[in-house]
């Protein structure tokens, strides 16, 4: 691990170190070997619950055990009686421990998520439990703010919380690229969100559906067209943003890459719908080329800028 002293070999292959090694494997061989006989037994009783909890906390990548457990709490969560808020919460603890020693461990994020969904459903479900989840995510990411599975739980999270509103969140990734550029998630997270944030819906179009939630881009009759174009200023503001991290980390490509949607998304929409017309398409792609020249002139063998020049060469002469 970075920033911790190697141990010395005498220390690190102790005799004591080793026992307590061998116990513990020997300890975890037996309780898998258990564990997993009641899996096939289809025991759902609560020594073979606290069981496969105790083993889960040794290793929590067994999803077979994951799937035991949501054989048991499946009617419990779906059912109506007061144990299932109960029952999730103490799943939820599981998980979070479980977390606390993996944090990208890809079958405690997908069991969580499954858990919060039914609990979500509940009759007695609150908001309040879905602000904890939030707050989950705000302490992992303060710990590692590109973890990937939290990025994407957040996202899950957020679809279930009908009033947190995309606006935030776009300042909750804002804050982290402030913190760290080399965050593809945040900035991954922002391209979604942007375009949520500033949809256009033109009054004929009201007119013609009347609700405005469709999310196509349509003239149907029975359906209101939604366009997910960012405004000239929002562009402008992005591209600014995504210059300051390219001359702090010009070597890094979740910026590069988050460029290249933003020049995708003004070139595509103006041949689409005219959004920003001729002139200041080809002003901006102008100046992203300039941009490129200033950085190759400081890091003349950096890939990313002129991969990115490269492109910006071929989109002007489209």
């Amino acid at each position: 691990m970075h920033g911790r002293k190697r141990e010395a070999k005498e220390v690190k292959h102790s005799s004591a170190r080793v026992e307590a090694r061998r116990r513990k494997a020997k300890l975890y061989a037996e309780l898998s070997r258990e564990c997993f006989a009641r899996r096939n037994q289809k025991r759902y009783d609560e020594e073979t619950l606290a069981l496969c909890q105790k083993l889960l906390e040794m290793n929590c990548e067994l999803y077979t055990l994951w799937n035991h457990r949501k054989e048991y709490l499946e009617p419990i969560l779906l059912g109506s009686s007061s144990d299932a808020k109960g029952a999730a919460e103490k799943e939820l603890k599981l998980i979070e421990a479980c977390l606390q020693r993996n944090p990208k461990s890809y079958c405690c994020w997908q069991h969580r998520k499954w858990v919060v969904d039914l609990a979500n459903r509940l009759p007695n479900a609150e908001e309040a439990a879905l602000d904890r989840e939030l707050g989950l995510c705000d302490l992992l990411l303060s710990v590692d703010e590109r973890n990937f599975h939290c990025w994407s739980y957040r996202r899950f999270v957020c679809s279930l919380h009908k009033a947190r509103e995309p606006e935030v969140e776009l300042d909750f990734t804002t804050d982290k690229i402030s913190q760290n550029f080399s965050n593809y998630s945040s900035w991954h997270y922002r391209s979604a969100l942007l375009p949520e944030i500033n949809k256009v819906t033109s009054f004929e179009d009201l007119v013609r559906g009347g609700g405005g939630e469709n999310t196509t881009t349509t003239t149907s009759s029975s359906s209101v067209g939604v366009k997910r174009v960012l405004p000239p200023h929002v562009l402008d503001e992005e591209f600014g943003l995504v210059k300051q991290a390219f001359f702090t980390e010009p070597e890094d490509q979740s910026s590069w890459l988050y460029h290249a949607w933003l020049i995708n998304h003004l070139v595509e929409n103006e041949k689409k719908f005219g959004s920003y017309g001729d002139e200041r398409v080809g002003e901006r792609l102008e100046q992203e080329v300039e941009t490129c020249n200033e950085i190759l002139e400081i890091e003349p063998e950096s890939k990313w800028p002129l991969l990115t020049l490269a492109r910006l060469l071929e989109a002007q002469a489209a």
